[in-house]
């Protein structure tokens, strides 16, 4: 207890009630902020998955549209006799084979196995 506030008591009391209160007004702030960001953080990703949920259904009905247009075609080509549905399996396989990786769909190419173009120089000893 400093001489002040030993003489004057009521100031004090009064001083160290304005300091509680700046620190709780600091405290309420603080966890205004932390809350004002939790929220905005869930925001953010409540609009990032529905930005992914519409992307994908995008993909889904792109993907729909391209498969029901080859299936036309391979009917077309079916009708016509120009294709057959075994010929075109064949040819399918091996268009797959063609990128080193049997999976039933052209691989990208970051995605397959690394395979050396020539061979590597010997070390000498």
């Amino acid at each position: 207890m400093s001489f002040f506030d030993f003489v004057f008591p009521e100031q004090a009391q009064a001083s160290h009630l304005r300091r509680l209160a700046n620190q709780g007004q600091e405290q309420s702030a603080y966890h205004h902020r932390e809350r004002l960001a939790a929220v905005q953080q869930r925001r953010l990703e409540s609009s990032t998955t529905r930005n992914l949920e519409q992307r994908v259904e995008k993909l889904e009905r792109e993907l729909g549209e391209a498969g029901l247009v080859v299936e036309a075609l391979l009917e077309l080509l079916e009708q016509a006799g120009v294709v057959s549905r075994s010929e075109l399996a064949g040819r399918t396989a091996d268009i797959d084979s063609r990128d080193g990786v049997i999976d039933g769909r052209i691989t990208p190419s970051e995605v397959k196995r690394f395979e050396a173009k020539r061979p590597w120089p010997k070390e000498e000893a």
